[in-house]
Protein backbone atom coordinates (compact mmCIF):
# COMPACT_ATOMS: atom_id res chain seq x y z
CA UNK A 1 0.00 0.00 0.00
CA UNK A 2 1.05 3.11 -0.83
CA UNK A 3 0.30 6.71 0.59
CA UNK A 4 -0.22 9.60 -1.01
CA UNK A 5 -1.45 12.85 0.56
CA UNK A 6 -3.11 16.06 -0.80
CA UNK A 7 -2.07 19.56 0.97
CA UNK A 8 -2.05 23.35 0.46
CA UNK A 9 -4.33 26.11 1.00
CA UNK A 10 -7.84 25.71 1.97
CA UNK A 11 -10.78 26.02 -0.96
CA UNK A 12 -8.04 25.11 -3.89
CA UNK A 13 -10.03 21.70 -4.54
CA UNK A 14 -7.97 19.01 -2.27
CA UNK A 15 -11.69 17.55 -1.80
CA UNK A 16 -13.02 17.97 -5.23
CA UNK A 17 -9.42 16.21 -6.91
CA UNK A 18 -9.99 13.11 -4.10
CA UNK A 19 -13.77 12.70 -4.89
CA UNK A 20 -13.52 13.41 -8.94
CA UNK A 21 -10.43 10.51 -8.81
CA UNK A 22 -12.62 7.78 -6.27
CA UNK A 23 -16.31 8.79 -7.74
CA UNK A 24 -15.85 10.43 -10.88
CA UNK A 25 -17.80 13.17 -10.34
CA UNK A 26 -17.63 16.86 -10.02
CA UNK A 27 -18.86 17.72 -5.62
CA UNK A 28 -20.82 21.29 -6.30
CA UNK A 29 -21.77 21.98 -3.15
CA UNK A 30 -19.03 20.24 -0.02
CA UNK A 31 -18.02 21.32 3.32
CA UNK A 32 -14.79 22.30 4.02
CA UNK A 33 -12.22 19.39 5.27
CA UNK A 34 -12.27 19.06 9.04
CA UNK A 35 -8.96 17.56 9.70
CA UNK A 36 -8.71 14.71 7.33
CA UNK A 37 -10.52 12.52 4.69
CA UNK A 38 -8.67 9.88 2.51
CA UNK A 39 -10.49 7.56 0.20
CA UNK A 40 -8.60 4.07 -1.57
CA UNK A 41 -8.09 3.02 -5.14
CA UNK A 42 -6.81 -0.66 -6.41
CA UNK A 43 -4.03 0.40 -9.54
CA UNK A 44 -2.47 -2.72 -11.74
CA UNK A 45 0.69 -2.59 -13.05
CA UNK A 46 2.27 -5.68 -14.27
CA UNK A 47 -0.05 -7.90 -12.85
CA UNK A 48 0.67 -6.85 -10.00
CA UNK A 49 -1.83 -4.90 -7.72
CA UNK A 50 -1.76 -2.58 -5.11
CA UNK A 51 -3.84 0.18 -3.21
CA UNK A 52 -3.30 3.46 -2.78
CA UNK A 53 -4.54 5.39 0.05
CA UNK A 54 -5.17 9.22 -0.59
CA UNK A 55 -5.29 11.36 2.55
CA UNK A 56 -7.44 14.76 1.85
CA UNK A 57 -5.90 17.47 4.08
CA UNK A 58 -7.50 20.58 5.86
CA UNK A 59 -5.86 23.52 4.77
CA UNK A 60 -7.25 25.92 7.65
CA UNK A 61 -4.33 27.30 9.63
CA UNK A 62 -5.93 25.89 12.97
CA UNK A 63 -5.96 22.22 11.56
CA UNK A 64 -1.93 22.09 10.69
CA UNK A 65 -1.05 20.67 13.85
CA UNK A 66 -2.95 17.69 13.31
CA UNK A 67 -2.44 17.52 9.57
CA UNK A 68 1.54 17.42 9.99
CA UNK A 69 1.16 14.37 11.81
CA UNK A 70 0.01 12.74 8.83
CA UNK A 71 3.15 13.31 6.40
CA UNK A 72 5.11 10.88 8.00
CA UNK A 73 5.15 7.50 6.45
CA UNK A 74 4.27 9.55 2.99
CA UNK A 75 5.17 7.62 -0.45
CA UNK A 76 4.27 10.57 -1.91
CA UNK A 77 3.03 14.44 -1.66
CA UNK A 78 0.87 16.48 -4.19
CA UNK A 79 1.37 20.66 -3.23
CA UNK A 80 -2.08 21.94 -4.56
CA UNK A 81 -2.63 24.85 -5.48
CA UNK A 82 -5.47 26.91 -7.47
CA UNK A 83 -4.29 28.65 -10.93
CA UNK A 84 -6.83 31.48 -10.47
CA UNK A 85 -5.13 32.43 -6.73
CA UNK A 86 -1.58 33.69 -6.81
CA UNK A 87 -1.42 33.78 -3.13
CA UNK A 88 -2.33 29.86 -2.70
CA UNK A 89 0.43 29.03 -5.35
CA UNK A 90 3.15 31.70 -2.67
CA UNK A 91 1.82 29.62 -0.04
CA UNK A 92 3.44 26.71 -1.24
CA UNK A 93 6.90 27.37 -0.53
CA UNK A 94 5.40 26.84 3.55
CA UNK A 95 3.52 24.08 2.68
CA UNK A 96 6.75 22.30 0.71
CA UNK A 97 9.32 23.25 4.10
CA UNK A 98 6.52 21.55 6.38
CA UNK A 99 6.97 18.80 3.96
CA UNK A 100 10.20 18.41 3.94
CA UNK A 101 10.37 18.78 7.92
CA UNK A 102 7.80 16.50 8.89
CA UNK A 103 7.58 13.82 6.01
CA UNK A 104 10.51 10.61 4.80
CA UNK A 105 13.50 11.74 3.23
CA UNK A 106 12.51 10.62 -0.53
CA UNK A 107 8.74 11.57 -0.70
CA UNK A 108 8.07 12.22 -4.09
CA UNK A 109 6.65 15.65 -4.89
CA UNK A 110 4.27 16.54 -7.39
CA UNK A 111 3.31 20.44 -7.68
CA UNK A 112 -0.55 20.28 -8.92
CA UNK A 113 -2.34 23.70 -10.05
CA UNK A 114 -6.06 22.58 -9.82
CA UNK A 115 -8.96 24.66 -11.75
CA UNK A 116 -7.72 24.55 -15.25
CA UNK A 117 -11.02 25.24 -16.75
CA UNK A 118 -11.07 28.54 -15.40
CA UNK A 119 -7.91 29.55 -17.48
CA UNK A 120 -9.57 33.06 -18.53
CA UNK A 121 -8.76 33.81 -14.54
CA UNK A 122 -5.47 32.54 -14.54
CA UNK A 123 -3.11 34.20 -12.13
CA UNK A 124 -0.46 31.81 -11.88
CA UNK A 125 1.97 31.72 -14.80
CA UNK A 126 3.47 28.28 -15.95
CA UNK A 127 6.81 30.11 -15.85
CA UNK A 128 6.16 31.12 -11.54
CA UNK A 129 5.84 27.05 -11.79
CA UNK A 130 8.85 25.85 -13.31
CA UNK A 131 11.12 28.64 -11.53
CA UNK A 132 9.22 26.78 -7.78
CA UNK A 133 10.05 23.36 -9.44
CA UNK A 134 13.82 24.34 -10.57
CA UNK A 135 14.33 26.07 -7.09
CA UNK A 136 13.64 22.81 -5.32
CA UNK A 137 14.39 20.08 -7.49
CA UNK A 138 10.93 19.02 -8.17
CA UNK A 139 10.29 17.09 -11.26
CA UNK A 140 6.70 16.24 -11.72
CA UNK A 141 3.99 19.10 -11.75
CA UNK A 142 0.32 18.86 -13.47
CA UNK A 143 -2.32 21.28 -14.15
CA UNK A 144 -5.96 19.66 -13.47
CA UNK A 145 -9.65 20.48 -13.51
CA UNK A 146 -11.66 18.56 -10.89
CA UNK A 147 -14.81 20.20 -12.80
CA UNK A 148 -14.34 18.84 -16.22
CA UNK A 149 -12.10 15.54 -14.98
CA UNK A 150 -9.09 16.85 -17.66
CA UNK A 151 -5.54 15.39 -16.25
CA UNK A 152 -6.73 13.98 -13.04
CA UNK A 153 -6.25 10.31 -13.90
CA UNK A 154 -2.78 11.05 -15.40
CA UNK A 155 -1.93 12.48 -12.34
CA UNK A 156 -2.48 9.55 -10.31
CA UNK A 157 -1.32 7.04 -13.26
CA UNK A 158 1.82 8.58 -13.52
CA UNK A 159 2.77 8.93 -9.22
CA UNK A 160 1.41 5.23 -9.49
CA UNK A 161 4.01 4.46 -11.72
CA UNK A 162 7.12 6.17 -10.38
CA UNK A 163 6.20 4.54 -7.21
CA UNK A 164 5.61 1.30 -8.99
CA UNK A 165 9.27 1.71 -10.23
CA UNK A 166 10.89 2.87 -6.98
CA UNK A 167 9.43 0.03 -4.64
CA UNK A 168 9.20 -2.81 -7.28
CA UNK A 169 11.46 -5.19 -5.69
CA UNK A 170 9.97 -4.45 -2.58
CA UNK A 171 6.76 -5.46 -3.47
CA UNK A 172 7.64 -8.73 -5.44
CA UNK A 173 9.75 -9.48 -2.60
CA UNK A 174 6.52 -9.01 -0.56
CA UNK A 175 4.43 -11.36 -2.67
CA UNK A 176 6.82 -13.76 -2.60
CA UNK A 177 6.48 -14.26 1.24
CA UNK A 178 3.12 -13.53 1.19
CA UNK A 179 2.38 -16.41 -1.05
CA UNK A 180 4.99 -18.59 1.15
CA UNK A 181 2.95 -18.51 4.07
CA UNK A 182 0.03 -19.24 2.03
CA UNK A 183 1.37 -22.08 0.88
CA UNK A 184 3.18 -23.56 3.93
CA UNK A 185 -0.58 -22.80 5.67
CA UNK A 186 -2.15 -24.71 3.15
CA UNK A 187 0.37 -27.61 3.57
CA UNK A 188 -0.52 -27.63 7.47
CA UNK A 189 -3.99 -28.00 6.99
CA UNK A 190 -3.84 -30.87 4.36
CA UNK A 191 -0.88 -32.73 7.04
CA UNK A 192 -3.60 -31.71 9.68
CA UNK A 193 -7.10 -33.24 7.73
CA UNK A 194 -5.00 -36.04 6.61
CA UNK A 195 -4.13 -37.08 10.17
CA UNK A 196 -7.89 -36.45 12.03
CA UNK A 197 -9.19 -38.89 8.96
CA UNK A 198 -6.78 -41.57 10.52
CA UNK A 199 -7.42 -40.99 13.76
CA UNK A 200 -11.53 -41.15 13.16
CA UNK A 201 -10.54 -44.61 11.13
Amino acid sequence: MFKLIIIGDTAVGKSCLLHRLTNNEFMTDHEVTVGVEFGTLLVKLEQQVFKLQIWDTAGQEQFKSITKIFYRGAHCIFLAYDITRLDTFNNLATWYNEVMAQSEPHVIVFLVGNKKDMEDKREVTLERVEAFKRERGIIFSFETSAKTGENIESLFITASKILYNNFKDKIAQMVSIVQCIINHTLIVIRIERRGHKKAKG
